[in-house]
């Protein structure tokens, strides 16, 4: 085992999105910064879950927006994006307007910002296990990279890794929602093969696993499963929503509920008749994790009353949407033209002084949580972080 010393103003934990944003922007405001990601790429759930859509990007409104809610490194990956698909446009989704992507472009977009940045060190493959305060302060940062050790010692830490690691590791206090209670957590998987693709598909999957649900021929929770078409005319997208206590029987459980779902959709719909499986989510994705205690903690009634604040730093428009283990989703939408403001207080703690938090794991209550964790909003919260680190 090699150990060795690094010293940094900034530490970010976890390389999802609100990562990506919290490093570069970090670095771009002058502060020597380090990242580190557990997996062996950027992008976090917004690929190991197969996402197909940024959310949280813009305005409430009728029309197709022609601008974002947050400029800045939002702005610069919407933007790169367009360059590398420009057929992909806002699309509507619900009441809302939503950015589809592709996972590749995506990926390549987030490579492009993060690797350019000269102030910036990527660690992948590397977790945070364990961390070391001294007067309410985080100190140093053990990191495991493959077969080496290293002690980071930062000025300031961002956690964005949406499990709290950091929260867990530096005493922070935080809470969690009970286990029953808690969002359904998803699992794509991605099918091609599929004939006469149309708009009606997407209800016609969960109608037929309902019918499937009503005559015991599988798990209760599949009929909450999602179907969207996908890139080309044969290809689609199937995410099971599933109870996060799954996940702890790890991926095994939620990939042969995956192939049940497709076998039984192939015996009942002709357009996946012969259709496969090319892609499975390699992780079970959950939508909620720690809370952190900040301090303010972010409401549903702050949410729909478009409520703003002094220190509010990130605007959004998303509904609270929630996957509740009995029902299903449940959305509940600001008034058309509105956004609330997530301030500055919900990323940080009383309990250690150098500590921000951005993306998942930031102080709002259960319910709000279903409006503050998707992805436009994670990138902005983690540009902010990565401002208010660099400047602490």
């Amino acid at each position: 085992m090699k150990y060795k010393k690094t010293e940094c103003e900034v530490l970010v934990v976890g390389g999802g999105v609100a990562g990506i944003a919290a490093s570069i922007k970090a670095a771009r405001e002058g502060a020597s910064t380090v990242l580190i990601e557990k997996n062996s790429f950027p992008g976090g759930t917004g690929i190991t879950g197969l996402h197909r859509f940024i959310c949280g990007l813009y305005a409430n409104t009728k029309d197709i927006p022609d601008k974002i809610l947050n400029k800045g490194i939002a702005s610069e990956i919407c933007l790169m994006l367009k360059k590398l698909a420009p057929e992909k446009i806002p699309m509507r989704m619900g009441k809302v307007y939503v950015l589809p992507f592709a996972t590749n472009n995506f990926m390549s977009v987030l490579r492009s910002l993060s690797e350019k940045e000269k102030r910036l060190d990527i660690y992948y493959n590397t977790r945070a296990v364990s961390a070391k305060t001294e007067n309410n302060a985080i100190v140093s940062v053990s990191i495991q990279n493959l077969n080496k050790k290293f002690n980071i010692i930062p000025r300031v830490v961002i956690d964005c890794s949406g499990d709290g690691v950091i929260i867990k590791l530096s005493g922070a206090r935080y809470r969690t929602t009970p286990p029953d209670q808690r969002q359904l957590s998803g699992y794509t998987f991605r099918v091609k093969g599929l004939k006469h693709v149309d708009d009606i598909l997407a209800v016609k999957v969960p109608y037929c696993l309902a019918k499937a649900v009503e005559q015991k021929k599988m798990p209760f929770y599949l009929k909450y499963t999602t179907f969207t078409a996908g890139d080309t005319e044969d290809e689609g997208y199937c995410k099971l929503n599933i109870p996060p206590a799954l996940t702890t029987k790890m991926e095994k459980q939620a990939k042969n509920n995956a192939l049940l779902v497709h076998t039984y959709l192939a015996k009942v719909l002709s357009v996946f008749k012969k259709s496969y499986i090319v892609e499975m989510s390699p992780e079970v994705v959950d939508r909620e994790g720690p809370l952190l205690y900040g301090k303010y903690t972010l409401t549903a009634d702050d949410i729909i009353n478009a409520r703003k604040f002094p220190d509010g730093i990130v605007k959004n428009a998303w509904p609270i949407e929630l996957w509740d283990q009995q029902k299903g989703v449940t959305y509940k939408y600001l008034e058309p033209g509105e956004n609330y403001e997530i301030p500055l207080r919900c990323m940080v703690t009383k309990d250690i002084k150098n500590l921000f938090c951005a993306g998942r794991c930031i102080s709002v209550t259960h319910e709000a949580l279903g409006s503050t964790r998707v992805m436009g909003t994670c990138i902005s919260l983690g540009e902010r972080a990565g401002y208010e680190a660099a400047h602490c």
